[in-house]
């Protein structure tokens, strides 16, 4: 299991994948982030968006592929959540606690999300009884992360993907403008 989760963040995201779970099951829960970068506005020219998924096409979902399991995922049209909605961006690094006979790193990046008043109320109402519990994070129209929704999430949350992938660690260097590594 990854997930999202962390301080200062009010919200959790929880991305259950099969290669994650060969790799170590993580528990993330009530674990601190070791360092944060400083906050920053989405760098010009940079589009987030964040979609509910469904688990068949229609005319309101357009095709993706899920970073960790390479199928094919739907996204739900409008995004719930755009560039506009987001208040600053983080490049951060999540504390791990394991288990099983895993040896992952101590911590892991992450992309923290602090989302406007307005971004905020659209979160909650999308993560609060959602039809789908899976979520997607886009970042410049790739899909960064599939995460699974297990608490309502509002102002702020941590999104945390395969860290061993370039996608991932590309796109939140694309999110924030720190570099990787």
């Amino acid at each position: 299991m990854g997930g999202i989760t962390g301080y200062p963040t009010e919200g959790i995201f929880l991305m259950t994948r099969k290669t994650l779970l060969a790799f170590s099951v993580l528990f993330l829960l009530g674990c601190d982030g070791k360092s944060i970068t400083k906050p920053v506005t989405v760098p010009p020219g940079t589009t987030i968006e964040i979609y509910a998924t469904s688990p068949a096409a229609g005319p309101s979902t357009i095709s993706a592929i899920d970073p960790v399991t390479k199928t094919t995922i739907n996204l739900v049209t409008p995004p719930i959540i755009t560039t506009s909605d987001i208040a600053t961006v983080a490049k951060s690094y999540q504390d791990l606690e394991t288990t099983g006979n895993a040896s992952p790193p101590t911590s892991i990046p992450s992309l923290e999300i602090v989302l406007n008043a307005n971004g905020a109320a659209k979160m909650l109402a999308a993560t609060t009884n959602p039809t789908s519990p899976v979520q997607a994070v886009v970042v410049n129209g790739t899909t960064i992360a599939a995460p699974k929704i297990i608490t309502p999430i509002n102002k702020s949350f941590r999104v945390i993907g395969d860290h061993r992938s370039p996608l991932f660690l590309n796109g939140i260097r694309a999110a924030t403008g720190q570099p990787n590594g």
